[in-house]
């Protein structure tokens, strides 16, 4: 393979350059604002930098589009001069409504900014060919890049591996100081100017010659054919099995079934489409019939799919992600019909569709943000309205007891909002302010656990979702635990099947656990003789855990409840849980991990 001259470099360069200047430039300054910030001592801290940030990230496929169609439908260059002027515009704008603070904002600036980006990708990979013909030239465009893509990723990765050896030979051999935020630095450098570069470079200036290009490389038929189809395979018979259980069993399908049902659409998807340009070859008429069938198989893993989100919509409301799934099951089920009824079946209409629904969602009453939120909201004023907390829209105490179960929905409802969308709509209930400062323009606001004490109900904090099959309990890891009255302190002992057991020849202590991880033994040894024995039954606590914080687990426990003792005549034992995972295997939790600080006194 014949290497490139300097001089080609430079000139490809230059051309790319000439191409997508907006682009490139976006690129460039996004990259610098992002090392100023990388760059910056101290904590968080509100910045304009943030708001150019989002906007040069938004702003790079958009800018890249347009140059694009415009050669393609031979814009004038007045013309373009204006589209770009109104998409700059358009930028500036975005940019204004992004808060500086973005550390401390609610994740719906950065959720939105995803979705919006998202969009306009998929608006570079189809723009130049809406409207019916060149199904072959669209085909090949998104090829090419697909293949430059990896190859940028590649040449980033290498490049960034061999630049970080030379920092580290710079820190370790000649003693420079090399900061540990210098390597991250320099992925940002190559990833946000270099790897656009040289993507860039590699895009087709003559994009009508594509329409009458053959080209099919070997590798995509490989990875379509004997590693995708597979894969596409072993998802269709898991989820007809799964399928004829619901049926049999009359069961209400599991959340976690959505996901196996989307990866198993976008794995389909992808492969049929690798396999499109070669379905008239006579050897590969099967792929016609793939293309079909696997449109008509999808159609009961669609009702699966809304079944599953509809139970969790109908038990807690709408979120983000359930809004995604809703809307993904509706568009999967359009797709269906289309290449079902349709005659052309022409793939362009996949990206398309989707950037019109990500970028539709993105604002609006009818957008994910904003229903989501009204939703959690409306589940979170009925619950305060039916324990009597909330009268004519204003907080007052109760004097009857909140369920528990409605607490924990509550804080789980409370905990949402401070993440995703911050308190601005349920501030009208408090007399006090829910922002940590006084003009509420920081971003910054009150822990959940501090709202919950304004509501007058006890917080419980939201256990991380495991799915249906899984348990964890967690200790708060900013509490201090006593070690007073006893000599010694064992520190992280983690306990799994593999290693249940430690000896501690200093002082003949040593303890190991059953094979079900439920009881601890603890040894106390005196001249090669054992002194004294005592067991350790974890279920009890495990009990009251499930009890308080219900079967899903739960978070930030204080550790005095975590945490179990037994006394003998020579041996006082505490064992402190920092973390323990738990399994339901037929309705029944078992241990499969745990970590302790395990304290202890000896009396010889």
């Amino acid at each position: 393979m014949k290497l490139p001259s300097l001089q080609k470099i430079v000139q490809d360069s230059r051309r790319t350059f000439s191409r997508f200047p907006l682009a490139l430039a976006c690129g460039l300054l996004g990259t610098a604002a992002a090392l100023i910030l990388t760059d910056r001592e101290g904590p968080d801290r509100a910045s304009v930098l943030y708001n150019a940030l989002f906007a040069f990230t938004l702003g790079f496929p958009l800018l890249v589009t347009i140059p694009l169609v415009a050669k393609k439908w031979s814009w004038s260059n007045l013309q373009l001069f204006g589209v770009q002027a109104i998409s700059v515009f358009a930028l500036v704008i975005y940019a204004a409504s992004i808060p500086s603070d973005i550390p401390h904002a609610p994740l719906v600036h950065l959720y939105r900014h995803l979705l919006l980006t998202l969009g306009l990708i998929l608006l570079v990979l189809f723009a130049n060919y809406i409207g019916s013909g060149q199904q072959n030239g669209f085909w090949q465009f998104n090829k090419t890049l697909f293949f430059r893509l990896l190859t940028a990723a590649l040449f980033a990765i290498v490049l960034f591996l061999g630049l970080s050896i030379a920092l580290a030979a710079m820190d370790k051999l000649f003693g420079m100081d090399v900061p540990g935020k210098r390597y991250g630095e320099l992925w940002i450098a190559i990833l946000g100017f270099f790897a656009p570069l040289f993507f860039l470079s590699g895009i087709p200036e003559d994009l009508d010659d594509l329409d009458t290009s053959d080209d099919y490389p070997k590798g995509l038929r490989v990875l379509a054919q004997f590693i995708l189809a597979p894969l596409v395979i072993v998802y269709l018979v898991i989820l007809y099995a799964y399928i004829a259980k619901i049926i049999s069993q009359w069961s209400w399908p599991q959340g976690w079934v959505s996901r196996l049902v989307l990866s198993f659409s976008a794995t389909g998807i992808f492969s049929l489409a690798l396999l499109y340009p070669i379905r008239e070859q006579i050897e590969n008429r099967w792929v016609k019939s793939a293309i079909r069938w696997f449109w008509i198989v999808i159609i009961p893993m669609i009702i699966v799919l809304l079944l599953a989100i509809w139970q969790r919509i109908s038990d807690y409301g709408i979120t983000e992600s359930r809004y995604i799934g809703v809307v993904l099951a509706a568009w999967l089920a359009v797709m269906a019909l289309y290449f079902n009824l349709s005659k052309t079946k022409g793939l362009k209409i996949i990206p398309a569709s989707l950037c019109l629904l990500a970028l539709a969602i993105s604002f609006g009453p009818w957008g994910i943000f904003h229903v989501s939120e009204q939703s959690q909201i409306k589940r979170l004023q009925e619950m305060l309205i039916s324990n009597k907390l909330l009268v004519n829209n204003r907080l007052i105490s109760s004097s009857d007891t909140v369920r528990t179960d409605d607490s924990r929905q509550i804080s789980s409802i409370i905990t949402y909002l401070y993440d995703t969308h911050g308190y601005s709509q349920i501030q009208q209930w408090f007399n006090q302010s829910l922002a940590i400062d006084s003009a509420g323009t920081s971003g910054m606001r009150k822990e959940p656990e501090e709202v919950a004490k304004l509501i007058g109900i006890k917080y419980y904090a939201t256990p991380r979702n495991l799915g249906d099959s899984w348990a964890e309990f967690a200790s708060d890891r900013r509490r201090a635990v006593a070690i007073a009255g006893f000599q010694h302190l064992i520190l992280d002992q983690y306990i799994r099947p593999d290693e249940r057991g430690q000896k501690f020849a200093a002082d003949g202590f040593s303890y190991i656990v059953d094979t079900s991880l439920w009881v601890m033994t603890f040894v106390n040894m005196t001249d090669s003789a054992v002194a004294e024995s005592l067991e350790v039954n974890l279920h009890p606590l495990i009990d009251t855990l499930i009890a308080e914080y219900g079967p899903g687990g739960g978070e930030d426990i204080p550790p005095p409840k975590m945490s179990i003792s037994v006394i003998g005549a020579t041996l006082k034992i505490e064992v402190c849980l920092k973390r323990i995972h738990l399994q339901r295997k037929n309705d029944v939790l078992t241990p499969t991990f745990y970590s302790a600080d395990i304290l202890y006194s000896t009396e010889k």
